[in-house]
């Protein structure tokens, strides 16, 4: 990935008359390449509720996370047993599985550690929200030495809604006490997307394999940016 910026040091970069007060980051994707082997993931969560005589809908391995737990739960209350905190707890332990899996091989983008400095460096604030994991999301903020850029981090085990639902923006909105209109939420992805404009923040988007152009979107983000430094000017001047 290119950078329009000198990724050596950010130390001496002023954002002069910032719009935005708070910038708040995906992970996957966005600020690391994560390697997830997504699809054996969800065959592995298939496998283990058909064990336990719970069974999915088909066409679910194809709707995002939060809605293969939603029809879980669903599936469970209806069939009276087994207990669903012992279904999720087992559910999240495959999927931790995976995603630490994926940590162990995931870089960083060229740009990353160069726009979390600038933003700290201009005193914003900077907060992290993933459908990963904590072990995973620990794991990879440890490996890249990435922990001391982010005021709050929201992930999977939470007790959150998931990204498209805007659950964990809004929390950090009103844990830090930024108005959505000073707020940006940044992602590579459709659910980033649709969570962004749920929460009523501006959204960027950063071009991927799988989006190149507003169209591919059904909910549009306000700014499609080639790399993530792209969103420095638009921190200094809208």
């Amino acid at each position: 990935m290119s950078s329009a910026y000198s990724i050596k040091s950010s130390a001496g970069l002023k954002l002069n008359n910032t719009t935005f007060d708070l910038v708040i980051f995906d992970l996957d994707g966005t600020l690391v390449e994560f390697r997830y082997r997504f699809a054996e993931m969800k065959q592995s969560i298939l496998d283990l509720l058909a064990s336990m005589e719970v069974y999915l809908p088909l066409d679910v391995v194809n709707r995002p996370t939060q809605d293969i737990f939603d029809e879980i739960a669903n599936q469970v209350r209806r069939s009276g047993s087994p207990d669903l905190d012992i279904v999720m707890g087992k559910v999240n332990d495959i999927i931790d599985l995976y995603e630490m899996e994926a940590a162990t091989t995931t870089t960083l983008f060229e740009d990353t550690r160069y726009v979390l400095e600038a933003l700290k460096n201009n005193g914003l604030k900077i907060a992290l929200v993933t459908n990963n994991g904590r072990k995973a999301t620990q794991y990879m903020l440890k490996k890249f030495n990435l922990e001391e850029f982010f005021d709050i981090v929201i992930t999977r085990n939470d007790g959150l809604r998931l990204k498209p639902y805007p659950d964990g923006i809004l929390w950090v909105l009103d844990k830090v006490g930024v108005s959505r209109s000073r707020t940006l939420f940044v992602g590579d992805s459709t659910i980033d997307v649709k969570a962004g404009k749920a929460a009523g923040v501006m959204v960027a988007a950063i071009r991927s394999p799988f989006f190149k152009s507003p169209s591919d979107f059904e909910i549009k983000p306000d700014y499609l940016l080639n790399r993530l430094s792209d969103i420095l000017p638009l921190v200094r001047r809208l």
